[in-house]
């Protein structure tokens, strides 16, 4: 599979003809038109936030073709029609050659220590996993993984456990517009520390085969 990353949190995943966008945003909408995230067969998003769920951008980008935009129920309350399909935790379905495993996480605490919304991540073809804004899962062991490294309740600490606990050996490191963070750092950090994970750091709009 191919994986592009594009700001914060969004990725497009290509498995021959057929493409995935996981949380097209608010970053990815301010640098990148719908047209250049064309064409999509299904929309992912993990939770309502709009660094991770831009309306304007995904009705943009269902205006000449209809997919599915598969989301939790809490964000399907926040962004209504928006949302075509209601999913649930451990819940999988198929779209063309696309096997989706649904796992709900805890969203990392928000800056003033109250908890996130429902966060909902995505098992890809059982090898890649966007976990959205979660940190911490029980029960998965994935081969290639999007991290978030920054935001207002994930520390080195947390990053260093989440990679080790699902036993991923490629990270992509993702959400460090807002909250910036440096991907080299935590890679070199987290070497000198033993982790053997390879980190594939992309800039938007770069990709890598998995």
């Amino acid at each position: 599979m191919k994986i592009t990353k594009y700001p914060q949190s969004c990725i497009v995943i290509e498995n021959g003809a057929e493409r995935l966008i996981i949380d097209p945003g608010s970053f990815v909408s301010q640098k990148f038109t719908a047209e250049s995230l064309l064409p999509v067969d299904a929309i992912l998003i993990s939770h309502e936030h709009q660094d991770h769920a831009d309306p304007g951008l995904i009705q943009n980008l269902l205006k000449n073709k209809k997919v599915p935009v598969i989301a939790n129920d809490s964000t399907q309350i926040v962004l209504g029609d928006v949302v075509s399909r209601v999913v649930k935790d451990n819940e999988t379905l198929e779209i063309g050659s696309f096997k989706i495993t649904c796992r709900e996480l805890p969203h990392v605490d928000m800056i003033d220590g109250t908890k996130g919304p429902k966060n909902t991540g995505y098992i890809i073809n059982d090898i890649f996993f966007h976990p959205g804004d979660g940190i911490k899962i029980d029960n998965l062991t994935i081969d290639s993984a999007a991290v978030p490294i920054a935001g207002p309740d994930i520390s080195p600490k947390d990053i260093f456990g989440f990679i080790k606990d699902i036993g991923a050996s490629t990270v992509i490191p993702i959400h460090y517009d807002y909250f910036p963070a440096n991907p080299k750092f935590y890679e070199e950090i987290f070497k000198s520390q033993g982790l053997v994970a390879k980190f594939v750091i992309l800039d938007n709009g770069q990709s890598c085969e998995i």
